[in-house]
């Protein structure tokens, strides 16, 4: 994957958890992991989408912006 670029100019990192609803610009397609098999991540179906955000992997619903699921440090 690129190099993440948070898109804020000033947003710093925070630690997300399942629950937590995301503004639609952390979800956006630049951020989407478009194939999840090649990571090794289970896939996803529906409205969910795996993300990047920063070295975590989010799984969010794109109607809402809930995250659904979260990996820590899985682009370390």
């Amino acid at each position: 994957m690129p190099r993440y670029y948070a898109p804020y100019r000033d947003h710093r990192y925070t630690r997300f958890s399942i629950g937590f609803t995301l503004g639609s610009l952390f979800y956006g397609q630049r951020y989407w992991i478009n194939d999840p098999g090649y990571y090794r991540l289970p896939p996803a179906y529906g409205p969910y989408r795996w993300v990047r955000y920063y070295d975590d992997a989010l799984l969010v619903d794109t109607y809402s912006g809930e995250v659904v699921d979260v990996i820590y440090d899985f682009f370390w």
